[in-house]
């Protein structure tokens, strides 16, 4: 899966975005066609942290974001509501599918 990082008004540390990357790898079980994704971290204001993840799946955008007090919290919430997202969609997808002829009697 392809990842790209932004962090806005602070440096990002190595360490972040290899636990933001095992993270989002993890995801793989919720949705295995995920093509990309896109995480933005923010520190505008001092006391406030921004996480925004946008992930390309086959034939739509899934995007979550949370305000939290550090960026460790607000990256927790964020996947968090990507894996919500992700199930539904998953779910959604298996349950438009046909079903088998041997099943139709």
């Amino acid at each position: 899966m392809d990842i790209q990082f932004s962090a806005r008004h602070f440096n990002a540390s190595a360490g972040l975005q290899d636990r933001i990357q095992e993270e989002m790898d993890k995801l793989a079980k919720f949705y295995p066609n995920i093509t990309s994704a896109s995480v933005i971290l923010d520190h505008e204001v001092e006391h406030q942290r921004h996480c925004e993840i946008s992930v390309n799946i086959t034939g739509s955008v899934i995007v979550a974001s949370a305000d939290e007090e550090n960026m460790g919290k607000a990256v927790d919430v964020t996947l968090e509501r990507i894996k919500v997202q992700l199930k539904k969609a998953n779910d959604k997808q298996n349950d438009h599918r046909s079903q088998p002829v041997s099943e139709l009697t």
